[in-house]
C-alpha cells in the first residue's frame, strides 16, 4: 500500500480539480512518495480523500493509467506502473502506426462481409487501451491488409490467367474523407 498522500485540491484554482490531482501524483512519484509497484488508493478512498466526485477520480487515474503513469488491475486496484516515459513513447508510436494502418485500410475497397463474422469488432463506447491493447489492434489491422493484399492478388491472377484485362485499378481511388464516404446530406434551415 502506497504511503500517505496529500491530496488537497484547492477548489478557487484555475486549474481543473481533477488535473490538480494527476498533478499531485506525479509529484509525489518525483518526490519519491510513490515508488514502482506501490499500490494507491481505490476511486472511492481518492474521491473521498481528496473532496471530489467518484467520477472525477476515475477519471484522474484512468488519465494517468493512459500517461503510463499507473496501471489499473481488475479486482486488485490501482499501482504505479514502471517506466512511464518508455511506456508513454511506446503507446504514441503505436497510436501512430494504428493511425496509419487504419488509413491504408480506408482507401481500400471494402471487403465482403460474411454473415456472422465479427472480426475488427468495434468495443462499445470509449476506452482506455493499454499497450498490449494497442499492439493487438495494430497486428490485426497488419493481418487485415496482409488479407487483402493476398486475395488482390489472387483475384489478379486468376483475370491473367482468363486474359482478361484488370478491370479493377492497381491502387484505390483515394477518398477525400473516408468517414463521410456515402454520407448523405441534408440540409435544414434557413
Amino acid at each position: 500500500m502506497a504511503p500517505q498522500l496529500a491530496l488537497a485540491v484547492d477548489r478557487n484554482a484555475g486549474v481543473p480539480v481533477g488535473a490538480q490531482l494527476a498533478a499531485l501524483v506525479r509529484a509525489a512519484l518525483q518526490d519519491g512518495t510513490l515508488a514502482q509497484g506501490d499500490r494507491l488508493p481505490s476511486v472511492r478512498e481518492l474521491a473521498d480523500a481528496a473532496g471530489v466526485n467518484v467520477n472525477t477520480a476515475r477519471s484522474v487515474y484512468a488519465r494517468l493509467e493512459s500517461e503510463g503513469v499507473v496501471r489499473s488491475e481488475q479486482g486488485r486496484g490501482t499501482f504505479v506502473s514502471g517506466s512511464s516515459g518508455d511506456d508513454a513513447a511506446t503507446r504514441r508510436e503505436l497510436r501512430r502506426q494504428i493511425a496509419q494502418l487504419e488509413g491504408a485500410l480506408a482507401r481500400l475497397p471494402p471487403p465482403p462481409v460474411l454473415a456472422g463474422d465479427r472480426s475488427m469488432s468495434r468495443r462499445d463506447g470509449p476506452t482506455l487501451l493499454s499497450t498490449r491493447d494497442l499492439e493487438a489492434v495494430r497486428d490485426e489491422l497488419l493481418t487485415q491488409l496482409g488479407v487483402l493484399d493476398a486475395q488482390r492478388a489472387a483475384v489478379r491472377r486468376r483475370l491473367e490467367q482468363l486474359g482478361v484485362e484488370e478491370a479493377v485499378p492497381r491502387e484505390a481511388p483515394r477518398r477525400a474523407t473516408p468517414s463521410l464516404a456515402g454520407a448523405r446530406i441534408r440540409w435544414i434551415g434557413a
